[in-house]
């Protein structure tokens, strides 16, 4: 047997569920193909303009803290920050392709 409280939760949680789904459906509706090709053109400056302004220095000092530390030893320092070098720049190439690729080109005949 349910209460009254109970039915009413169940209600509200219904109405939240369908607000959700509608509100989801239009805001992917939102998204074309140019303004989703803009967010990742967008996200990929950012994360440059982050990543000149310090954070590749944070990275480094915190991997020879690691080393200072003897967590790791100075050549796998040499070999981490590559690696760190080398995500970095695949995500920014991934980036760079996804704000392109999105983008469809039509030409006037």
């Amino acid at each position: 047997m349910t209460t009254k409280t109970q039915k009413i939760t169940a209600v509200f949680a219904l109405l939240i569920a369908f607000a959700l789904g509608m509100g989801t459906m239009c805001g992917c509706s939102y998204f074309t193909q140019e303004k989703v090709a803009a967010i990742h053109k967008t996200v990929g400056t950012v994360l440059d303009i982050a990543y000149t302004a310090g954070g590749a220095t944070l990275v480094e000092q915190k991997i020879d803290a690691m080393v200072t530390d003897g967590k790791i030893t100075h050549e796998q320092a040499v070999q981490l920050k590559a690696a760190a070098k080398k995500s970095y720049d695949a995500l920014q190439k991934k980036l760079t392709e996804l704000s392109i690729k999105d983008v469809a080109v039509e030409v006037p005949e």
